[in-house]
């Protein structure tokens, strides 16, 4: 998730947190109610991002898993990315034989984290599909055929409509940000993650280069903004993250370790979830290094400079909009432990107005969720347990 520019490029430079107003006490009353959570899916394939269309039908995204077979400790490309749809009492996958990348386990009781479809949406007769990658032309390329498409936004029918890693490798945007350099991380390094419709064309957020990026007519591609690190404490005076932490990041983004003298950290943005709000601005999460309150979430008006417009989050992986115009965001987790699972994530709405954060009752059953869309009935919808071969589908209601 991290780049460098051909030509000249104008750096703006982008205002500081605005940090999210505290939770009042009714709204704490609020998030201490009982959740109302129910399975719709389950045994879903590396479940990403979905989307629910105005009928109430659900998309959601399967990144797959790999090449079955693949020799223990390689990585491989087999075509197992999906797309799960849920319509009524209906349900299964209306789309299969989309590109997945992984590194088959070592251990076989170690689930597969793969790389492939992240994001989906209807298309008229078809289906529009953003797939995740982690790295460069070159990267792809030595995968085989079968890669191509990896990190492209394209139609399921296999049209490519834009191609971040292409954009990435020969621009490399977020070279400005002065990312030192590391001889165990490629400073090339794309993984889309979701996007949105803009007119026209598309915004799509790239968690691995740290920017966002148009997709206009005939595949031409552009950086829109680029976000730039975030300064947080380091946590026991020591910038190492815990073994889970880094594992994650590893499959994220690369990241800065060094402390500075202040006693900070900066650790990259991995831009994530991206909506675009009633007031026709687009709100953008990042992942923030996955530190606790390291999450920023951005404004930003087309044609202007990106604003932060709520701070204090914790590794959001994605952002939806209510029925009354108000964030939702998701939390992949509330935080990395060395021993034991990682904390349970968190979902928070997030009033457009005043900035006001609510939690919603989740009853802490969130586990490694990356995808969130909101119903027609204002019901929410998550991805979770998204790294293996059981993720679910659930839908959360209040």
């Amino acid at each position: 998730m991290a780049a460098a520019a051909v030509g000249t490029m104008a750096v703006t430079l982008i205002p500081g947190p605005a940090q999210a107003s505290p939770t009042s006490p009714k709204e704490a009353k609020a998030a201490a109610a009982t959740a109302n959570i129910e399975v719709i899916a389950s045994k879903l394939n590396n479940p990403r991002g979905l989307s629910v269309q105005a009928d109430g039908t659900i998309l959601v995204a399967e990144s797959g898993v790999g090449k079955p077979g693949c020799a223990p400790g390689t990585k491989c490309v087999g075509l197992t990315g999906s797309i799960y749809r849920v319509k009524g009492t209906q349900q299964g996958r209306v789309v299969t034989g989309l590109a997945s990348s992984a590194v088959a386990p070592t251990n076989p009781y170690e689930p597969i984290s793969a790389a492939g479809p992240n994001d989906v949406e209807a298309n008229g007769s078809g289906y529009l599909v953003l797939s995740g990658f982690g790295g460069g032309t070159d990267d792809r390329d030595k995968l085989g055929a079968d890669a191509a498409k990896l990190g492209t936004l394209q139609t399921a029918s296999g049209w490519v409509v834009g191609d971040p890693v292409k954009h990435e490798t020969l621009l490399d945007p977020d070279w400005v940000l002065g990312h030192p350099a590391n001889p165990e991380e490629a400073s090339v390094h794309s993984n889309a993650w979701r996007f949105a419709r803009n007119g026209r064309g598309f915004l799509v957020t790239d968690a691995g280069a740290n920017d966002l990026i148009g997709v206009g007519f005939g595949g031409r591609t552009t950086t829109e903004a680029i976000f730039p690190d975030n300064e947080l404490p380091a946590p026991g005076g020591a910038a190492a993250p815990s073994a889970k932490e880094k594992k994650v990041l590893e499959s994220l983004a690369p990241q800065t370790k060094t402390v500075a003298a202040d006693g900070t950290v900066k650790v990259q943005a991995v831009p994530s979830g991206i909506v675009k709000g009633k007031d026709g601005a687009f709100y953008i999460a990042d992942m923030g290094g996955l530190r606790p309150g390291g999450s920023r979430i951005w404004r930003l008006v087309p044609g202007h400079r990106p604003e932060v417009f709520a701070s204090g989050l914790t590794a959001v992986s994605d952002l939806a909009a209510d029925k009354d115009g108000n964030l939702v965001a998701l939390t992949l987790t509330g935080g990395f432990q060395q021993q034991g699972p990682p904390l349970p994530g968190k979902l928070n709405r997030i009033d457009i107005k005043t900035k006001a954060v609510t939690e919603i009752p989740t009853d802490g059953k969130l586990a490694m969720s990356t995808g969130l869309a909101v119903g027609p009935q204002n019901e929410i919808y998550v991805t979770n347990n998204s790294v293996g071969t059981e993720g679910q589908l659930i839908k959360i209601t209040q």
